[in-house]
């Protein structure tokens, strides 16, 4: 008979267990018998895996977030939600801006994801806020906000107006918000209703209160789409300055309310020319991480896949997931679903780096200034993070590049840091501007920055006042000039440390010269109390080889940053942009 391993038994009959002999055996030949061989032990248990670390007890001096990320889908993609809401809300998505009926509602609560709606209707058309039909608004939004009781509590009134709207007037746009406000809380009054804008536009929102919106509103939001794309030129102070700047305008408009929740319920990058995958991925990591620092409540990336708007999702429109989706992933995974902020930093004394309480450990989110490689040292080992791979490098050193990276298990030092500086102004490129003014010149060859460059002005070498752009540097009889000639407009921020929402007389000074034979000339246009002015006073460059100063006393400025830069000069087409800027200064009067 064939050999049977000794340690497997053979049921009898009767359910009894007798061991098996082999042929040869003592049994067989009438000899002793031998005992019967034991059965094997079972191999032994693998050792038990250490217990998860209990949760760390929380540093009370973070602030928290409650629940902050959001998805704004288009029009579009609304309407397909069950195609894309499952990875959405997989990574973490706690919140979806509008919905596509009960439907699409339906799908979003089935992901535990929270709705919030717009309240946007018009009888006329082409569509326009209905001030000549307030009974029709009302009963809309009655009926709307009725029927989704329960369901959905908070409302903005209309999509980034003045947009989608023949009517541009702020006082018109408070009459509808006021309709919808009373009728929403007649309803519940718990219900929250958010005052709206396009971009950045505080100058609508402040006109729009002082016309009686005042007191009619629980929230506020706004698409600062435009100071995400000036994150390239190192324009951090002006995005961190969105919500103290409405807090301002609100403290100055509706005491009451000026602590009121912020929101950005779109915010979001194409990847088309010359954006890449791999730098909307570095945009998603920096709009959440200067939206929490300066305490947005919400914040609603555009969008979850691609819709009619152009490729702006997370996940492509043939369903391949961009590196921005891993990104936001990493993030949350990090930060945990309610994030909690302790402070900036500047790192090297340049480098912008945003401190948080995780929930396994401290984190430094942080990237390098323009043109930037350069090494930061750590005192401790930390893991370094890749936010589009999920790569995690455990090290105590990381090269900065404009691409965020997220340092986890850093020291205290830098927390203590950061929470001291929380309270103080956010500086620019770690310099404050002078009292009095501040000022651009043309930065000379000896002053340029390495890294290819040299035939750049770097708009972080300025005082106060920032050019939009990398602009040629050319000499001039042994001084340096921006070249302008290639461009049609140039932008001027303003450091906000500065001038922001302050309703004092200025003067814009410049010094420029012609070249070339063509008529050159320019509008000032710039950030007023009624919102963007100019166009009207052409400015025409002299003619000949001399440097011209020319000054703009202007007495109706309000510097609120709603697309990043505060004033320009504008040319209409290169034809009449040949002249050289030598420096520009803005002084208080």
């Amino acid at each position: 008979m064939e050999s049977t391993d000794a340690s497997a038994p053979d049921s009898s009959v009767d359910g009894s267990n007798i061991p098996m002999q082999p042929e040869g055996s003592a049994a067989d030949s009438g000899g002793p018998s031998e005992p019967p061989p034991k059965p094997s032990e079972p191999p032994p248990k693998p050792p038990e895996p250490p217990p998860e670390p209990p949760p760390k007890p929380l540093d009370t001096r973070a602030l928290q977030i409650d629940r902050p990320f959001s998805i704004a889908p288009s029009a579009a993609s609304s309407q397909v939600l069950a195609s894309w809401m499952e990875p959405i809300a997989a990574i973490g998505v706690q919140w979806m801006r509008n919905f596509a009926g009960q439907d699409g509602l339906a799908v979003a609560k089935s992901h535990q994801v929270e709705v919030s709606g717009t309240l946007m209707w018009s009888s006329a058309s082409p569509q326009t806020f209905p001030v000549n039909d307030l009974p029709g608004w009302r009963a809309y939004v009655r009926s709307l906000v009725e029927s989704h009781k329960g369901q959905v509590k908070y409302w903005e009134v209309w999509n980034e107006p003045p947009n989608f709207s023949t009517n541009k007037s702020p006082s018109d746009y408070a009459k509808i918000v006021v309709a919808a406000y009373e009728e929403v809380k007649a309803i519940d009054n718990s219900m929250q209703v958010g005052l709206a804008t396009h971009s950045n536009n505080v100058s609508f929102l402040d006109q729009a209160l002082v016309a009686g919106a005042a007191g009619h509103f629980d929230y506020v939001t706004v698409h600062p789409y435009e100071l995400l794309d000036l994150l390239d030129l190192g324009w951090e102070p002006t995005f961190m300055r969105v919500v103290p700047t409405l807090r301002r305008m609100l403290a100055a408009r509706d005491p009451a309310r000026m602590n009121v929740p912020i929101w950005f319920t779109e915010i979001g990058q194409a990847v088309t020319m010359p954006v890449t995958p791999a730098q909307q991925a570095d945009s998603v990591i920096k709009a959440y991480t200067l939206g929490f620092a300066q305490g947005v409540s919400r914040i609603a990336w555009f969008e979850g896949i691609d819709g009619d708007a152009g490729p702006f999702g997370l996940i492509a429109a043939n369903g391949d997931k961009r590196p921005a989706y891993t990104a936001l992933k990493t993030l949350i995974a990090q930060l945990g679903p309610n994030p909690r902020y302790f402070g900036w930093v500047l790192l090297n004394s340049k480098h912008y780096g945003f401190v948080f309480e995780g929930p396994r450990a401290n984190l430094l989110i942080t990237w390098g200034r323009p043109a930037t490689n350069e090494m930061l040292m750590f005192d401790t080992p930390v893991q370094v993070i890749t936010p589009a791979t999920g790569a995690g490098t455990d090290t105590s050193m990381v090269t900065l590049t404009a691409s965020p990276v997220i340092v986890s298990g850093i020291g205290p030092k830098l927390v203590d840091q950061a929470v001291a500086n929380r309270a103080t102004a956010f500086p620019w490129s770690g310099e404050m501007p002078v009292m009095g003014a501040a000022s651009f010149a043309a930065p000379g060859s000896g002053e340029m920055p390495v890294m290819g460059a040299a035939s750049f002005a770097a708009p972080e070498l300025a005082s106060g006042v920032h050019p939009n752009g990398r602009i040629p540097v050319t000499m001039v009889a042994g001084e340096p000039a921006l070249d302008l000639s290639s461009r049609t407009m140039v932008g001027f921020a303003v450091d906000p440390n500065f001038l922001s929402y302050d309703r004092v007389p200025i003067q814009i000074t410049a010094v420029l010269r012609k070249v070339g034979t063509s008529d050159a000339g320019f509008n000032l246009k710039y950030e007023s109390t009624t919102g963007l002015k100019g166009g009207t006073a052409w400015y025409t460059v002299p003619t000949g080889d001399q440097w011209t100063t020319v000054t703009w006393p202007l007495t109706d400025s309000l510097f609120v940053g709603m697309w990043g830069y505060n004033f320009s000069f504008d040319s209409d087409s290169t034809e009449h942009s040949q002249y050289l800027l030598k420096s520009v200064s803005v002084s208080k009067q």
